[in-house]
């Protein structure tokens, strides 16, 4: 019953959907392939919108502990006391921002939806090759226990009527094409996020051999007073503010999974390379396009399993 519910509900948002949309093909034409084409472009875009937030609440809440760590650097090192006030606030708003995140659920909605539309493309693609199995029975086991209205969704795809087509271009070269262009934008994300690290590193130990420097050179020499004091704290917030930065980058760049990601695309192109080449020298057979449908269906099962994992969390 519980299934069923679901099911029900993601059909209602998905048939309620009535912003831009992206389709497979532009002119479906048979009913099964228009009514494939019609959910697939409701459950990106939902995907697309829930990806969006999730990705804001990341780096609000990657933001706002790194302010905490701020805030708590200046009331214990530069004795900022009214500092530990605003750790206090800081905290109360991570809590309240965990909870809005866990409230809004875009982070599983954005895998389940992610994870239907991409089913729905390999359904498209297996209609319009003319095999005799849909998507629904190829599903990966670990698909069919986390997202279990998923095979329901996929019942409602009218029965078969499409004409027998090619795939080589709507499929497999189009699918590589935008698998070499994702790979581009996420080694790019990835390439961002080393620079900040090195830069931290690099700030980091020029800090570390200042203090160094001035504590052998300088402050032994001098008697206590409240400048060599403040000259420390200094040293020590700057410190604390590399580890804060660090802080920042890892909840952020590091709960996007960047070298998983990399690793998928990569996987992706080759798989599809080696698609083309058996197609171009055994023609598109069902055993070659219904081995490629599994294989697509378990890389969305992989990157369900390891995204799921991400979700925003207090990071403190």
């Amino acid at each position: 019953m519980e299934t069923m519910e679901t099911k029900a509900a993601v059909l209602q948002e998905l048939n309620a959907y009535k912003g831009s949309v992206y389709q497979i093909i532009p002119d479906p034409g048979m009913p099964d392939l228009k009514k494939i084409n019609d959910l697939f472009g409701a459950a990106d875009a939902i995907s697309l919108q829930c990806a969006a937030r999730y990705r804001r609440q990341l780096w609000i809440m990657a933001f706002v502990g790194t302010l905490l760590t701020a805030f708590f650097l200046l009331y214990s090192e530069i004795n900022l006391y009214v500092m530990i006030l605003l750790c206090g606030a800081v905290l109360l708003v991570m809590q309240l921002l965990a909870r809005q995140a866990k409230k809004s659920g875009c982070h599983k909605k954005y895998l389940q939806y992610r994870v239907l539309a991409e089913t729905l493309r390999v359904q498209c693609f297996l209609r319009m090759s003319g095999t005799k199995r849909d998507a629904g029975e190829l599903l990966p086991w670990p698909l069919r226990i986390g997202i279990p209205w998923l095979e329901d969704v996929l019942a409602e795809i009218p029965p078969r009527q499409a004409s027998k087509q090619s795939v080589l271009d709507v499929w497999i070269r189009d699918q590589h094409a935008y698998h070499a262009r994702a790979l581009k934008r996420t080694e790019k994300k990835e390439g961002r996020d080393e620079r900040v690290s090195r830069i931290v590193r690099l700030v980091t130990l020029t800090v570390y051999f200042a203090a160094v420097v001035l504590e052998l050179s300088v402050f032994s020499h001098l008697a206590a007073s409240d400048a060599v004091g403040i000259a420390r704290g200094v040293l020590k917030f700057l410190l604390g503010t590399m580890s804060a930065v660090t802080l920042f980058t890892g909840t952020y760049y590091g709960r996007m999974s960047l070298s998983n990601v990399i690793d998928d695309h990569k996987r992706m192109l080759a798989l599809y390379e080696h698609a083309e080449k058996e197609i171009l020298e055994k023609g598109e057979n069902e055993e070659l396009l219904l081995s490629l449908a599994r294989e697509c269906l378990n890389e969305n099962a992989s990157w369900y399993a390891y995204q799921s994992k991400n979700e925003p969390t207090l990071a403190l």
